[in-house]
């Protein structure tokens, strides 16, 4: 296990301290994004929050090498498949996974990466399975190394608890209950009610019913509609 500097942990109570201090439903604005990247030097620090809700939300701060290009965003979707680093518990980067003349062969580092500048990356995701949500940090000039690792695992279970703070109060309504709200956030990430139903250790039928209260408070009839109900209130 790699011991960490004070240094390393004064810049995690600093990250920390700008996440804890957000108030409203963006869980990692920019100010958390500088601390961040200052804790783990790299050229771009991104978060990805994604539903089949709505459009994906990216934030980012740093410096890529240029615009992220119709062309570019097209060869990223269309050779997603190839990216290394599966939806993992702590933080993975491309060199776990692939050798760089590996990854300098995919058409996803041809079309995508490589036109912003990504020659290195490390990803951190924070609940694998249950969302896409997930901060990528690239760089152009040397790998990640494992203090680097080591500063993201120890944030990771508090970004968790910041983010879903984050998600309750953008999603909170008075007229639903505390069970209500909690499928809500579950469904907002895209998930099934069989999803939905497992995470949480209930019946399908359970969540269904669930479901059908928080619909008829809300006054909608489908679950797009009731996220952007709360959403909106």
């Amino acid at each position: 296990m790699t011991r960490l500097s004070g240094s390393a942990y004064r810049g995690v109570l600093e990250v920390l301290g700008e996440a804890a201090a957000v108030d409203g439903p963006e869980p990692f604005p920019e100010p958390v994004l500088d601390a961040l990247r200052r804790l783990v030097p790299c050229d771009v620090v991104s978060y990805h929050e994604e539903s089949t809700l709505g459009k994906p939300a990216i934030a980012f701060t740093g410096e890529p090498c240029g615009p992220m290009t119709a062309d570019i965003r097209a060869g990223a979707l269309r050779y997603r498949h190839q990216d290394p680093i599966p939806p993992s518990h702590g933080a993975r980067k491309y060199s776990d996974f692939i050798t760089r003349r590996e990854y300098h062969r995919f058409e996803l580092y041809q079309l995508a990466d490589k036109p912003l500048g990504i020659e290195y990356m490390m990803r951190l995701w924070l609940e694998p399975g249950v969302s896409a949500a997930r901060f990528e940090l690239d760089r152009r000039r040397r790998d990640f190394v494992e203090r680097d690792r080591a500063v993201l695992d120890v944030l990771l279970p508090h970004l968790v608890q910041l983010r879903r703070r984050a998600r309750q109060a953008a999603i909170y309504d008075s007229r639903l209950t505390p069970r209500e709200r909690q499928i809500l956030l579950r469904v907002a990430d895209g998930m099934t009610n069989a999803e939905v139903a497992r995470v949480l250790d209930i019946s399908p039928e359970t969540v269904r019913k669930h479901l059908e209260n928080a619909y008829a408070k809300l006054g909608v009839h489908t679950r797009t509609a009731a996220v952007a109900a709360l959403r909106r209130g």
